[in-house]
């Protein structure tokens, strides 16, 4: 929990900055954290030390592994496991095919177009909204949802080896 909240402050912390510097328009939430364009935010020549709090995003095509697969544990899979999904509206996002194929509306993902994916739909949401995901206060915006853009955009592309496992069981990225 210690190290929950110590990564909730730095998000907080930067959120009122961007609403109390004007950044993203109207000052809304959606429109400061809605990515922008690509070259509105950082991008990294080096990895950055936190995978689950990226600081930049990558230069060059996005790696499932290194850049999505932590946001995705550490922000959803909490709530979108096997065990947990059928209080969480029966969406499992352990797999691209359960992710392809759970949930009130699948496909969660519609590679090659992120604005017609239901993942970044609920990402992109007022927090307050009912199905806005993750539940405020742990909004992903930002350089972590360009990087989901971006993957989505490029194709979703998801090892078939690689399954998401719940926070509590990760030792090491």
């Amino acid at each position: 929990m210690k190290r929950y909240i110590l990564r909730l402050v730095p998000a907080v912390l930067a959120g009122m900055i961007m609403v109390l510097s004007g950044c993203g328009g109207d000052g809304g939430y959606e429109s400061a954290g809605d990515g922008g364009a690509e070259g509105d935010l950082p991008v990294a020549s080096a990895e950055s030390a936190d995978p689950t709090w990226p600081e930049s995003v990558p230069e060059g095509p996005i790696d499932f592994k290194k850049h999505v697969r932590p946001i995705l544990i550490i922000n959803c899979l909490e709530c979108h496991n096997r065990e947990d999904a059928p209080r969480n509206g029966n969406f499992i996002m352990e797999t691209r095919a359960l992710m392809m194929s759970t949930g009130s509306a699948p496909p969660a993902l519609v590679p090659g177009d992120p604005d017609k994916s239901a993942l970044i739909t609920v990402m992109t949401l007022d927090p307050l909204h009912q199905r806005a995901m993750p539940p405020a206060p742990d909004k992903i915006w930002g350089v972590r949802l360009e990087i989901l853009r971006r993957w989505i955009k490029e194709g979703a592309v998801w090892p078939e080896d690689v399954t998401l496992v719940h926070p509590r069981e990760i030792t090491e990225w």
